[in-house]
């Protein structure tokens, strides 16, 4: 496997085994978030689920976040290429979520979640904070950005490859809307 289709899967495989590999993911995802007791709020967010912990809210959410993603991407993907398949739309969105799943379990840890709660309670008091715990949080937070980043760099190529994109315009508009849809996204669900 090359450095290019690490990075844009979409050129090499073929949208089917996307889709399957795409939605066996989103399931992974559901089960992730179950166990972790988190929420995927917007397609680049995860949250604590504060209100019923189970299984079918957290399927409702994090379908309607994808959902809302899919549909919005879809529209600008088709007002910038009429061209554009609403299946590479799909696998976009759904492939590029996959390196973000990688930090569900880690959240779900009992030690990680007691690390989160002695840096929390002792934030006013940084000499109570134990070190373990903040190197932890550090360590896992630098890899959490990796994984972010990857995530973005395959929603970004998914969307350059279905839409056949090269105005810096057109880059700059699916930027935008992709921050407004996970801010907007985060206020409704």
């Amino acid at each position: 496997m090359t450095w290019k289709t690490l990075f844009n899967p979409f050129l090499k495989f073929d949208e089917k085994k996307l889709l399957i590999i795409g939605i066996f993911a989103f399931g992974l995802n559901i089960l992730g978030s179950y166990y972790a007791d988190s929420i995927n709020d917007s397609i680049f967010h995860y949250a604590t689920a504060d209100e019923d912990k189970g299984i079918l809210n957290v399927l409702k959410i994090n379908s309607l976040s994808y959902l809302l993603a899919i549909v919005v991407i879809f529209i600008l993907a088709k007002i910038l290429n009429n061209k554009t398949r609403f299946i590479d739309i799909f696998n976009t969105i759904l492939i590029s979520q996959i390196p973000l799943m990688i930090m569900i379990p880690v959240s779900g840890l009992p030690f990680y979640k007691k690390a989160l709660e002695n840096l929390s309670e002792n934030l006013g008091e940084p000499e109570k904070i134990q070190l373990f715990n903040i190197t932890l949080i550090s360590i896992w937070g630098f890899f959490s950005l990796i994984f972010l980043i990857y995530s973005v760099v395959l929603y970004y190529n998914g969307f350059k490859t279905a839409t056949n994109i090269k105005k810096w315009q057109h880059i700059v508009l699916f930027a935008f809307i992709s921050l407004l849809i996970t801010i907007i996204s985060q206020i409704i669900l």
